[in-house]
């Protein structure tokens, strides 16, 4: 009888992680329609302070002036770990924006004939380097790792830039 619940238990867990994957991975399908004022002052370039946020000179800095006032550290450490994590979410939903305004050239027949593929390349690009960031930032904030955030601004350059070339004929 023992058996027989365990068994029940793992394949409930299963299941729930089965279908949060399923959720999460059908709301990630459904991006936020862009709008034109978006578009308008759309830049990478505000997501470039994400590369030095979380640099290590900064904590030196406060461990010179505070000395070994740990408290301050992990609360200045765990600020900085939020802005960044805001800075990733607000950072992919625009990807997801881009991606949109890229899926609407595809639909709309106004684009080159691998720019779908390159669409796609990038978000496999931009969705596995926004991982490991978030993964670099859980473990930095634990103060075992450092976040290296220029490996994701690449891969949001390339889109945007692929999507602007392609609005760039018809403008």
């Amino acid at each position: 009888m023992t058996s027989l619940v365990a068994v029940l238990v793992v394949v409930g867990s299963a299941l729930a992680v089965v279908g949060w994957v399923a959720w999460r991975l059908s709301r990630a399908s459904r991006p936020a329609a862009p709008d034109a004022e978006w578009w308008d002052h759309f830049g990478v370039e505000k997501y470039e302070p994400l590369a030095h946020l979380l640099d290590e000179s900064e904590f030196e800095f406060l461990r010179s002036r505070c000395g070994a006032d740990r408290a301050l550290l992990r609360r200045f450490r765990s600020n900085r770990a939020r802005i960044c994590k805001d800075f990733l979410l607000e950072m992919r939903t625009d990807f997801e924006r881009l991606q949109a305004v890229g899926q609407a050239l595809v639909v709309a027949n106004r684009c080159a004939p691998g720019f779908a593929d390159e669409l796609f390349r990038q978000r496999v690009r931009f969705t596995r380097a926004w991982w490991r960031v978030r993964g670099q930032l859980w473990l930095w904030r634990l103060g075992i790792s450092r976040v290296d955030a220029a490996g994701l601004l690449e891969p949001m350059r390339r889109s945007a830039a692929a999507v602007q070339a392609a609005f760039a004929p018809a403008a």
